[in-house]
């Protein structure tokens, strides 16, 4: 069965297409079959696909860049492809627009990068009304995890105390996220040692786990 994984985030910054791309890759290397659609007028994700395809010498996995209404239309033709992936990933764009909430309505788990500060803390209130409003489940994942500081300490409390669905992987700030995404690729394949692909493979399986789950109570949001 297809699953449906949308990563959003109104807040720019927070690192949605670098845990697209890392997650797409990190299921292939277990496996999976992926597919993606890209929903950010940015284009980022694209940008990285047409690297990875130059590098492979074709794209490993079909990717739609769709917005709005043809979100739902390219979830469809994915899933009607003979040999329908495991995962479709959605990137979406970091604004609170028809492009996330269909993106949002699609999904069968929503993804939610943000950095331990306490601007991407607020920032991110918006989205999780958005997740709960819409009745989806939800992961709010901590991204660029600094390796020690007190205030990221007194944001994890207060992401604690906010009752927010919190993944228990976290993805630190690693130069190899960075470096692998510039030759399209994810630090499994081009640091297979790494923290890093360490920690995407760790919160790979958790996503795994959590999108096939039954239903769990759903993110509250003040």
């Amino acid at each position: 069965m297809t699953r449906i994984i949308t990563v959003a985030q109104r807040k720019g910054g927070a690192g949605k297409t670098t845990l697209v791309c890392q997650l797409l890759a990190a299921f292939m290397a277990s496996g999976n079959s992926v597919a993606a659609i890209d929903a950010d007028d940015q284009g980022s994700l694209t940008r990285w696909a047409e690297v990875r395809a130059g590098r492979l010498g074709g794209l490993d996995f079909p990717l739609a860049q769709e917005t709005s209404y043809g979100i739902a239309s390219a979830v469809r033709r994915f899933r009607r492809a003979d040999g329908p992936p495991d995962f479709i990933l959605i990137d979406t764009p970091p604004l609170l627009d028809r492009s996330l909430s269909r993106a949002v309505a699609a999904a069968d788990l929503v993804l939610v990068p943000l950095q331990l500060s306490p601007l991407d803390l607020d920032a991110t209130m918006p989205t999780a009304r958005l997740i709960a409003e819409a009745e989806k489940p939800s992961l709010f994942i901590i991204n660029r995890a600094p390796a020690r500081a007190r205030i990221a300490d007194m944001i994890r409390d207060q992401l604690r105390q906010s009752k927010l669905p919190m993944a228990r992987s976290e993805l630190g700030n690693r130069a190899a996220f960075a470096e692998s995404l510039a030759i399209g690729g994810g630090v499994v394949e081009t640091s297979r040692r790494s923290a890093a692909a360490s920690e995407i493979t760790t919160l790979a399986r958790e996503v795994n786990r959590r999108v096939n789950a039954k239903p769990r109570r759903r993110p509250t949001a003040a």
